[in-house]
């Protein structure tokens, strides 16, 4: 199978939030960490309101945790983005051939070829796949949006085969 697609820095981010949600059981609490951090907080406030119905509610402290969870998701973009700037290969046009043997991906800055026992496993969303890299916390992103309906089920079809799905 060949495909031909650009990795722009949206669909790198998107490939990264799946590749943070689906890794492990950490990395998805990496992802979920500030939306459970934000109904801890909410939780803790309202409370004591819940206790004791004359207790006023200190709207303060009630409604401060939004920017603090505004802020840990504008510095997760920020770390993607600075990620997506240090990866100047995923910035070329990526031809990627897949066969029985493994991964053949070609770019204007060279060629690299990978087995299969290279990946560990793959996840996909609607906008993307997402092959991890064993041993580390790589992993290859495929968008989508540039592949018809026929190279997508068959991309999934041969992952499916070769990879488990997580």
């Amino acid at each position: 199978m060949h495909i031909e697609y650009r990795i722009s820095e949206k669909s790198y981010r998107i490939a990264a939030m799946l590749a943070m949600r689906k890794r492990s059981g950490m990395s998805s609490l990496d992802y979920y960490g500030p939306y459970i951090f934000c109904i801890v907080w909410l939780a803790a406030s309202l409370i004591p309101a819940w206790l004791d119905p004359n207790a006023e509610l200190d709207l303060l402290l009630t409604l401060g945790v939004l920017p603090i969870v505004l802020g840990f998701l504008a510095m997760r973009r920020k770390r993607i983005k600075q990620e997506f700037a240090k990866l100047k290969a995923f910035h070329l046009l990526q031809a990627l051939d897949l066969d029985a043997a493994g991964l053949r991906l070609v770019t204007t800055a060279g060629t690299s070829r990978s087995s299969w026992q290279v990946y560990s496993k793959f996840a996909e969303d609607a906008a993307s796949f997402v092959l991890y890299i064993q041993g580390n916390l790589s992993f290859l992103p495929i968008p989508k949006n540039e592949l018809t309906m026929t190279q997508i089920d068959e991309l999934r079809s041969l992952l499916d085969a070769r990879l488990s799905r997580d």
